[in-house]
């Protein structure tokens, strides 16, 4: 049995590489593999000095340890090792670096198409397995400094927030969210309730860029594809503007897209908003580059209201 005491010096010994912590600062995501290594709820062996012993890649997990004493992934220039970063990061389930590789390389780490690998990760971020038609999880990635808007992982529902929306892009979602009792289509024999997509905000072109991931807790589904094709024939019905490869639509905007601080406001309005975790991701080159700090955030939201009107 290992002391329960927060202030407790851990030592470890990462694939050869020797690592001095502190047990708060492996606990700050408790829900982790590395956090219940520590704790003991997963049996962890010992080298020749006592250290707990972890096979993976040593020199990687020092951006690891340093992301959870400062909840900063700090790139350094030249960094060329996003793949493994990212693998580690999953294999030790910190999950904000792991949400914030994936949207800085969507098509990386072997993710051919979203109904590939990039379905099963986007779509596990935005779920949980406690997700209900009343509340969801979803992660907002913004510019640090400007607060703008870059990416949003989550139910397709909460675009329903945006106020700014067009009239066809009201309209679609609408639809698609409350389908008519008769409707025929495959659409209606799904609850989209929990329909996972990456929406890019695209400011400079007032659209949003929507890739749909799956379902929440089901990106196995054998009729995912089907449900994908009948959501972008109902888009084309509503002239929305698709992908070529109708792989993402595109939602319009009647005025700019809201901002970071507007957006957290919107769902406090219509719903239970609480933020869970946060953290920064920094790959500036320069104290003056201010584009490439991006504030990566995981909330949860209960009784949202659908209604785009």
């Amino acid at each position: 049995m290992r002391p329960n005491d927060q202030n407790e010096i851990i030592e470890l010994n990462v694939g050869g590489f020797t690592y001095t912590t502190s047990r708060t600062t492996i606990l700050s995501y408790p829900d982790s593999m590395l956090s219940r290594m520590i704790s003991g709820q997963i049996p962890t062996a010992t080298d020749t000095n006592q250290r707990i012993f972890i096979d993976r890649d040593g020199p990687i997990f020092r951006h690891i340890l340093n992301f959870l004493r400062d909840k900063r992934l700090n790139i350094p220039e030249n960094f060329n090792e996003y793949a493994q970063l990212r693998q580690e990061a999953d294999f030790y389930q910190i999950e904000p670096i792991v949400t914030y590789l994936d949207c800085l390389f969507p098509n990386k780490f072997n993710c051919k198409n979203s109904m590939s690998a990039s379905t099963t990760s986007l779509a596990t971020i935005a779920n949980t397995e406690n997700a209900s038609s009343k509340g969801m999880y979803f992660t907002i990635i913004s510019k640090l400094h400007q607060g703008t808007m870059e990416t949003l992982i989550g139910c397709i529902r909460i675009m329903s927030a945006i106020n700014s929306l067009d009239a066809n892009s009201k309209k679609f979602l609408t639809t698609l969210l409350n389908p008519p009792s008769n409707s025929t289509n495959p659409v209606q024999n799904k609850s989209l309730e929990n329909f996972v997509c990456e929406f890019k905000f695209m400011h400079e072109e007032k659209i949003i860029c929507c890739k749909p991931c799956g379902l929440s807790g089901s990106a196995t589904d054998p009729g995912l594809l089907n449900l994908t094709q009948s959501i972008f024939r109902l888009a084309k019905r509503f002239g929305i503007t698709t992908g070529y490869w109708e792989d993402m639509f595109y939602l319009g905007l009647e005025c700019a897209a809201p901002n970071r601080e507007q957006f957290c406001s919107i769902l406090a309005e219509k719903s239970n908003a609480k933020l869970l975790s946060s953290c920064v991701c920094d790959r500036r080159t320069s104290y003056d580059d201010t584009n490439n700090c991006s504030l990566v955030e995981r909330w949860f939201i209960t009784e949202f209201s659908t209604n785009s009107n």
